[in-house]
């Protein structure tokens, strides 16, 4: 009996010794993972770093290989699949960071959490900052004689909160998103895609969302864009209106695989309906629409008039084939948090239309950077009170424009719904105002920032005394800079 327990135990310590050897000797052999990741995986850490003529130990490898082995580890898709099944069938969760499993087959992007639960609440300046950032871009546009139209793709779990997972729960204030869409609901450059998708949903026989994915399928897409080309059709006399008419088109499903469960089951294949509309293509673009995710792409499509220019992130990537054929010159710009809107490019780039889509989860950062164009000129205030403070802001002059940014101090008591003006006064005592964004570069947060592109196209060459004024047309306070 004591040797069949020796025998026993050793069995079971070859196992777990097996086992455990087996992803260290698979990476050996060569049977590594592949990135299911829209990222690059990490690469085998060099023992020793060449800098010019010198050679040095490399004194993070020992970091550097265990995170190679943490990525690259024999069988890992197999067995990140395998915890990945076992946990969603035991405890109904994800073991994957970015991915949230709902009910009923669903996935969501765990990004779109802090929406969902109100965490990510802006606040009341941060909101009023918001709208008025927007509003200076349809002013600037305006001036340009562009069309200027925003909207905000919702998250999955906005338009189907019903498959969200029973221990999440959802906040019950509104969101950033219902909140901006009640401050913007009058201004005609707003597109309330939220309320056309919820509206869309309601047609039970098919989803207008991704299961599997975190971005709508070609059905929401669809209802975007009719909705984009009603907004457009209202506001520009004799607009070449191109909706689509959904139940005149032959629509056929596809079977794709979902960025969610990717992740989450990267060595099996689980796929999702799409729906194909089955568009003829009459357009053309300048390279292999290959892959939607390129920085740049651009349409051109005969028999069309108006040109666009669109800043978009992934959830246009559904939109780009449909929205092509309407337009004589499209230009996609892809945007991050970190790439300001460009909208300058949009003047200089003859389009008679600028689009702003971005995803609900990333509505704050269009507070991150100021969009680069020039600041919007507007009359003086009525009434002044100076005080006389210390105001710090960074100042660059590249040649074209003072580009200012800072933050306001607290001798300005900053409201809600203040805005901030910046003063230009020449060595003859005149004056020329400009409304500053309401923003601090690299922090959406940061309700008391401001930041201008003043060009000096229309400046005499001229010293000027530059201030600060925070407040509205009736009523401001204001200080001379202290330039950094």
């Amino acid at each position: 009996m004591k040797l069949f327990y020796k025998i026993c135990a050793g069995a079971y310590v070859l196992l777990i010794t097996a086992a455990c050897s087996l992803p260290f000797v698979g990476m050996l052999l060569g049977w590594g993972a592949e990135s299911t990741e829209n990222r690059t995986m990490t690469a085998m850490p060099d023992l020793y770093t060449a800098e010019e003529d010198r050679i040095d130990p490399n004194l993070n490898y020992t970091s550097e290989l265990g995170e190679y082995y943490s990525e690259n580890f024999g069988f890992r898709q197999e067995l990140v699949t395998a915890n990945s099944w076992m946990n969603e069938k035991l405890f109904g969760r994800s073991s994957n960071s970015k991915t949230v499993v709902g009910r009923d087959g669903w996935y969501f992007l765990s990004e779109t959490l802090d929406d969902y639960t109100g965490v990510s609440a802006l606040s009341e300046r941060g909101i009023y900052r918001l709208k008025r950032t927007l509003d200076l871009i349809n002013e600037y546009s305006i001036d340009s004689n562009i069309t200027f139209v925003f909207f905000v793709a919702p998250n999955k779990n906005s338009i189907y909160p019903e498959y969200m997972p029973w221990n999440i729960r959802q906040s019950s204030y509104p969101s950033n998103l219902d909140r901006i869409s009640k401050e913007m609901k009058e201004d005609a450059y707003y597109l309330d895609v939220k309320t056309v998708l919820q509206k869309s949903a309601q047609d039970q026989s098919r989803y207008i969302y991704l299961k599997n994915d975190s971005h709508w399928n070609n059905i929401g897409a669809l209802a975007a864009y009719n909705a984009l080309q009603d907004n457009l059709n209202s506001r520009i006399k004799k607009y070449d209106y191109m909706p689509v008419d959904e139940s005149k088109l032959y629509i056929s499903q596809t079977e794709i695989s979902g960025d969610l469960t990717t992740m989450l089951y990267p060595s099996l294949t689980r796929t999702d309906v799409q729906y194909e509309l089955g568009l003829i293509r009459s357009f053309s673009s300048d390279k292999p629409l290959n892959n939607m995710m390129d920085p740049e792409i651009n349409t051109t499509c005969q028999g069309r008039y108006y040109n666009i220019i669109c800043y978009r992130d992934s959830f246009f990537n559904a939109f780009i084939p449909i929205n092509s054929n309407a337009f004589a010159k499209a230009r996609y710009t892809r945007t991050s948090k970190t790439s300001p809107y460009d909208i300058n490019a949009a003047k200089s780039g003859d389009y008679n239309i600028a689009v702003i889509e971005i995803a609900e989860r990333n509505l704050p950062n269009v507070l991150y950077s100021a969009p680069i164009m020039d600041a919007v000129r507007v009359k003086s205030p009525k009434v002044s009170r100076r005080r006389y403070v210390e105001q710090k802001c960074s100042f660059i002059d590249d040649g074209e424009s003072f580009i200012i940014n800072g933050e306001i101090g607290d001798w300005a008591d900053l409201d809600t719904e203040s805005n901030i003006y910046i003063e230009l006064r020449d060595s003859k005592y005149r004056s020329y105002y400009y409304e500053a964004f309401p923003i601090m570069e690299e922090d959406s947060y940061a309700d008391n920032g401001f930041s201008a592109h003043i060009s000096k196209y229309n400046l005499k060459n001229d010293e000027y005394q530059i201030f600060i004024h925070v407040g509205n047309q009736e009523l401001t306070r204001y200080t001379e800079l202290t330039l950094n």
